[in-house]
């Protein structure tokens, strides 16, 4: 695992300065309000992660990518390019 940059560790502690005292959902969403938190990976990130709970659960990959899409009401083809062509995304 790569050690933090200057960078990083100076937003973490302008984080816990400005929102250390809220939920850390509260936290995400002013992140996101601000701009700091790219939406579009959050929510790859959402989609893979519902996707291989599914997979954890017995679901085998093609009726998981089906149920996420459903939940997350979201269609079956982007759950799809985010479980195949979004690998970037580290989880």
């Amino acid at each position: 695992m790569k050690r933090p940059t200057i960078h990083e560790k100076e937003l973490a502690r302008l984080v816990a300065d400005l929102y250390g005292h809220l939920p850390t959902r509260r936290v995400v969403e002013e992140l996101c309000r601000m701009g700091v938190i790219d939406h579009r990976l959050c929510k790859i990130l959402a989609v893979r992660r519902k996707v291989d709970d599914l997979m954890a659960a017995g679901h085998p990959k093609i009726d998981a990518m089906w149920i996420a899409s459903t939940t997350m009401s979201i269609s079956f083809s982007y759950v799809r390019k985010c479980v195949y062509h979004h690998t970037d995304v580290g989880i």
